[in-house]
């Protein structure tokens, strides 16, 4: 799925976290907690978070396909995807490589490889397994020496997009990522 940059009209703050025992939501304060100070410094950016549980349903037909509900509560063994919503909400263009949202994989999860949004002429991401000290398009190394090795998708901790376009006032880009709770 290729993100599209998209105008958007008359949007506000709204964080919606994943209420659960286990966990702390503690992306979504995160998120949230990023926002209100960045706000304060008139970021040209708003974010949102979106989270649901994902259930794939069998249709009658025999195909599978992804069903969302709104993540109340999350328990070991299910799928979570959260969607970020990043709108320029200044009144300016922001040039390619300004705009760039770093999201760690919560303690309790696993990332689900190939479930964030890709690379694309508008868009890079990467990946990092060493709670964001370095980042790679593939081939994310952990280690050092001769204990340096390829790390397993699963192992990802953090999860960074930078928009590659001119991102002008009003535009909006959705980001997805899932995890699996442990």
């Amino acid at each position: 799925m290729k993100p599209r940059l998209r105008h958007a009209v008359g949007r506000r703050v709204t964080v919606v976290g994943m209420r659960r025992p286990w966990i702390v939501p503690a992306l979504s304060l995160l998120l949230l907690a990023s926002t209100a100070a960045l706000a304060q410094a008139t970021d040209p950016i708003e974010t949102v978070l979106e989270t649901y549980v994902v259930s794939q349903v069998t249709r009658d037909d025999g195909t599978r396909e992804d069903r969302f509900s709104p993540a109340t509560q999350a328990r070991p063994g299910q799928v979570v995807e959260y969607r970020i919503i990043v709108t320029n909400v200044s009144e300016e263009t922001l040039p390619p490589g300004i705009v760039v949202i770093s999201v760690p994989i919560l303690e309790g999860t696993q990332f689900v490889p190939s479930s964030a949004t890709p690379s694309s002429e508008e868009l890079l991401t990467e990946f990092s397994a060493d709670d964001g000290m370095t980042f790679a398009e593939t081939n994310v190394f952990i280690g050092l020496g001769d204990d340096r090795a390829i790390a397993d998708p699963t192992a990802y901790t953090t999860v960074r997009w930078t928009v590659l376009a001119d991102m002008e006032p009003g535009d909006a880009l959705t980001l997805v990522y899932r995890v699996t709770i442990r």
